[in-house]
């Protein structure tokens, strides 16, 4: 062999051994790149997963925060409710036992306007005197006339007021005696209960263009017939 063409054999196995070196490096390289482009998809991938799992955790947070407010303001719209029914219970148990308190007291006070006293006659068992006692309301005009005739206003008026004061209707009382008081102005009556078990002399005056009204009231512990 000449020299020419050990040395064009050399050059030649010089250049595959470059190529063989550069193949392997080229190899490598693509490897390396590969590794590197699977470890980039790989983070990729995993800060998306912690993304998704971040915000799946914040979504079930604010949830669970919603559902704590909506729990907390349903639990205060009861409370109110019911607070609102005790007050109004408590109001009107108040209101009721007021209601209860004022009529007993009005019941009192109504009775302990009425005077009952002792009397010095001896066929008086006790004097009743009533302020409550209203006016017969009069329907006569001019001057007034005291009379004892059946039918006449006044008369009407006299038996009407006698009636009140002892509290008896038409049907339940009976006149045995009505007479003139000591003047024009006062007017008296005996009378009784239907049935006779309870007997009164009524005493009744006269004021000036209002009517007569009772003053007093005698209740008798004799029977009818007593004057």
């Amino acid at each position: 062999m000449s020299k020419g063409q050990e040395s064009l054999t050399r050059t030649e196995h010089k250049r595959s051994e470059q190529r063989s070196k550069k193949s392997k490096v080229d190899k490598i390289l693509n490897i390396l790149i590969a590794i590197v482009s699977i470890l980039i998809v790989l983070n990729v991938v995993t800060i998306f997963n912690d993304d998704d799992k971040e915000k799946e955790q914040a979504d079930e947070l604010v949830e669970k925060q919603n559902a704590n407010k909506n729990d907390e303001i349903e639990d205060t719209k009861n409370t109110e409710s019911n607070s609102g029914k005790n007050v109004a219970s408590a109001e009107e148990l108040e209101s009721d036992e007021t209601e209860t308190q004022e009529g007993v007291n009005s019941d009192a006070t109504t009775d302990s306007k009425i005077i009952v006293q002792a009397s010095n006659d001896p066929t008086v068992e006790e004097v009743i005197v009533n302020p409550e006692w209203k006016v017969t309301p009069t329907k006569q005009v001019g001057e007034h006339v005291s009379a004892y005739e059946k039918g006449h206003p006044d008369y009407e008026e006299k038996l009407t007021t006698f009636r009140q004061a002892v509290g008896l209707d038409e049907n339940d009382i009976i006149f045995w005696s009505v007479k003139n008081g000591g003047s024009a102005d006062s007017s008296i009556a005996v009378v009784s209960t239907g049935d006779k078990t309870e007997n009164y002399r009524i005493h009744i005056q006269w004021l000036e263009n209002e009517g007569w009204k009772p003053v007093k009231v005698e209740k008798l512990n004799q029977s009818v017939g007593s004057r």
